[in-house]
This record gives structure tokens, sequence and C-alpha cells, in this order.
């Protein structure tokens, strides 16, 4: 059983996991949890009017650097872009046997923002081939969500941004599309309207999963 400086520690806690298995121990324990869950509520409502007021500063930010249409547009225009190639693009670019290293810097960049486990690394035609033969990359371009595009994911792509369009268009259509579009999504990405509402989103998600605990643990101190 628990003794006095054990019901303490609980006290001081704010792991509210901890304080519910607890209250399975004994009936004591699950009446001293119902005397503790007011001052956890408490604390809750207080990260939720701080998390509600950083929500309303990122949307004045959001309002004052007006809105990322360019963006979108550069993105749309560059997916119009993507859905030009063709079939035989796509066999011509698979029939380098040693690319030149440009072609094979975009491919690798645009196998590992579709996929986050495909392995970038020098040297790396054969699996870049590998995927090409596996997926339909084209399709996979035009219908991807961007938003599921990790950080790590978006530190790799910033490496587009030394990369000359009209040299990857001398070499391959396919490369230089996908360079485009490459761009377009680190652009719009990197945008500072789209990370103050990517930031807000998640704030409300975790703002509406803390009230409905609330809402549960007043369920328990009522029960």
């Amino acid at each position: 059983m628990f003794n006095q400086a054990q019901y303490a520690i609980l006290g001081k806690t704010r792991n509210i996991k901890q304080i519910l298995q607890f209250r399975l121990v004994s009936r004591r324990a699950k009446e001293t949890v119902k005397l503790l869950l007011p001052k956890q509520i408490h604390n809750l409502q207080q990260l939720i009017d701080e998390q509600q007021n950083d929500i309303q500063i990122k949307i004045q930010s959001a309002q004052q650097a007006g809105n990322d249409q360019d963006q979108r547009q550069s993105l749309q225009a560059a997916l119009d872009g993507i859905a030009r190639i063709n079939k035989a693009h796509i066999v011509e670019l698979k029939s380098f046997a040693r690319p030149p290293e440009l072609v094979e810097k975009i491919i690798n960049l645009t196998c590992f923002a579709l996929d986050p486990t495909f392995k970038m690394q020098k040297d790396n035609w054969k699996e870049c081939i590998k995927y090409l033969n596996q997926y339909n990359v084209i399709e996979l371009l035009k219908t991807h969500d961007i938003s599921s595009i990790s950080e790590k994911q978006i530190q790799q792509l910033e490496q587009v941004k030394s990369i000359s369009e009209q040299q990857a268009a001398a070499i391959s259509l396919v490369a230089s599309s996908i360079l485009i579009y490459l761009k377009a999504v680190l652009e719009l990405r990197q945008s500072q309207v789209y990370v103050n509402q990517h930031a807000i989103k998640e704030l409300e998600s975790k703002v509406k999963k803390e009230k409905q605990l609330i809402d549960e643990l007043g369920k328990i101190i009522n029960n």
C-alpha cells in the first residue's frame, strides 16, 4: 500500500496517466485521485488557454503575411508540366545506364520525397531504377499529399535550390519537369502562411484532445 510520502509525490505530478493508474490500487487510492483531478483539470485548462492564445497570434500573423496563392499557382503549373510527361519519357529516363549526376540527384530526391524510407546516397541509380519500375512515379507525384512530407524530407529537398532548371531541361524533360515540381513544393511548404496554417491545425488538434480529456476527468470525479 502507498504511504503518505508517495501520496504527496503523486499530488505533485502532472502525469495524468500515472494518476489514473494509481486509482486502481485501492478504494483509498481511487478517492485520493478524485481529490487530485480538479488540480489536473485546472492545469489542462491553463494549457488550453495558452494554446488558444497562440492560435490567435498565428492567425493574425497569417493574415498579415497575406496568402500563399502565388505558391499554390506555381505548384499547379508544375503539376500541369508533370501531366505532360508520358510513358515514352519515362522509358527514355530509365535507359540511362549512368545518367548525368544532375539527373540522378533529381530522381534521388523525387524518390525520397515520395517515400521517406528510400535510402538516398551517391551512385544510387540502380535503386532509383528499381523504384521507377515498381511505382508509377508520375501518378504518385500528381496525387501526393505535400502536407505528409516530413521536415527531414524538406531538409533534403533544400538541395533543389542549387539546381538550375535550364541545365536540367538541356538534359532531360522528365528531370526538368520534376525539378520544377520539387521547387514548387518546397516553396509552398516553406511559405510563412503554410507554416502558420500547419501550426494552427496542430494546436487545434491538441486543444480538442485536451478538452476531451477534461470531460473524461470530470466524469471520473462525479462517478
